[in-house]
């Protein structure tokens, strides 16, 4: 987790708005959601002085960005016609502008031909903002997902015993925005006692008291709770079974409670020490410990139900809020009812420098283009 200045390109056509074409199709973005309103006092983006504009430069794949970038366009087209706007300063943005910004964008990093004529062109054809941040100068968090590889089994073993679980038959989902257009995007999640709709099970109640029952289907084991606790955290992940093959284990639903890292859990209860906390050190620690389990790993009440996809390219990146594959180091979560899903970005950041066996070598400032194709609960 870093601080620092985010200069969001809120990257849109200058002058566009107005004169562009409204994307019409047919579908909606499921499993996405749809553009959200922002709330009408908040002000999360401010318009860039020109002699304040940053460098774009990015030294990276460009056929990864392109991939993005073609991906973020697929999910313009795929959304309905819609009225929503957002405001960026004075100016009213639409998905129909992102859409064309998008387009605009992938011309211009197909024909440049270096660094220096791509900014050139750039700041040419887009008007440029930037996120308030925290302290309405641009100081903003940035913190990193991933998705994780785990060994796992589709059978029950003596060594896999620990079960993910499909979305139980009794999880009932609202979406908001039918009730009330403000809340467009927004859902609840629960289940029914008698005529009232109340809060899902816990962690506890299904892991520990047995309540889930036969609501859910078991779809794959694991060594042990600290690496299902993972896999709920990022949402998705890799299974590698036992026969070699690679299994997707996708996002289907969540309980709705609140989370908590099990191993902030583990600071809190005293177990370890915040300095050089892993993964690995808090898997030791409850093997060590195993009356502390329960204790520790029912702090994080929030519940992630999966499915598992066979037939997915295991190098193809989790879905996203956005309804299509996020890119890696190319997709970015946001609160999208400050920013809006499609949005481009540019950041800058000081992030770790690993080399290729994951040993830390220092920091680094990176700067890249990136996508604004996803949400989180923390965000």
């Amino acid at each position: 987790m870093k601080k620092t200045s985010l200069f969001v390109l809120a990257l849109f056509l200058t002058g566009c708005a107005g004169r562009l074409v409204r994307q019409e199709t047919s579908a909606g973005c499921p499993p996405g959601v749809a553009p959200v309103k922002p709330a009408a006092e908040a002000m999360p983006i401010i318009p860039v002085a020109p002699d304040k504009v940053p460098f774009f430069t990015d030294a990276d794949d460009k056929k990864n960005l392109l991939k993005a970038a073609e991906l973020n366009l697929k999910y313009f087209r795929s959304l309905k016609a819609t009225a929503i706007t957002y405001s960026f300063g004075s100016r009213k943005v639409t998905a129909a502008d992102l859409a064309a910004g998008t387009s605009e964008f992938i011309r211009l990093v197909s024909e440049a031909k270096d660094q220096e004529e791509l900014d050139r062109r750039l700041k040419e054809s887009f008007d440029v903002y930037q996120l308030a941040g925290s302290d309405s100068t641009g100081t903003v968090v940035f913190s990193s997902y991933y998705e994780p590889t785990l060994k796992a089994s589709l059978k029950k073993t003596a060594r896999y015993k620990y079960p993910i679980y499909s979305k139980p038959t009794d999880l009932v989902t609202i979406n908001l925005g039918d009730f009330n257009e403000k809340f467009k995007g927004e859902k609840l999640t629960g289940r029914l006692d008698g005529d009232q709709l109340v809060m899902y099970l816990t962690r506890d109640e299904m892991d520990f008291e047995g309540k889930l029952g036969k609501k859910a289907k078991p779809l794959a084991w694991f060594l042990n709770r600290a690496d299902i606790m993972d896999l709920h955290t990022e949402g998705s992940g890799r299974l590698a079974l036992p026969d070699g093959r690679i299994v997707k284990a996708r996002f289907a639903a969540t309980n709705s409670h609140k989370f908590k890292g099990w191993l902030t859990a583990l600071i809190e209860a005293g177990a370890l020490p915040r300095e050089g906390i892993s993964h690995e050190k808090g898997l030791q620690y409850l093997e060590e410990h195993p009356e502390r389990t329960r204790e520790i790993l029912i702090k994080n009440r929030r519940y992630v139900f999966f499915s598992l996809d066979a037939k997915a390219d295991p190098d193809e990146g989790p879905d996203g809020t956005y309804g299509l594959p996020l890119t890696g180091e190319r997709s970015i979560a946001i609160d999208n009812a400050l920013v809006p899903l499609g949005a481009l970005a540019f950041m800058s950041v000081n992030t770790p420098d690993v080399d290729g066996k994951g040993v830390l070598l220092g920091r680094k400032q990176d700067k890249r283009f990136v996508f604004c194709q996803d949400t989180g609960g923390a965000i």
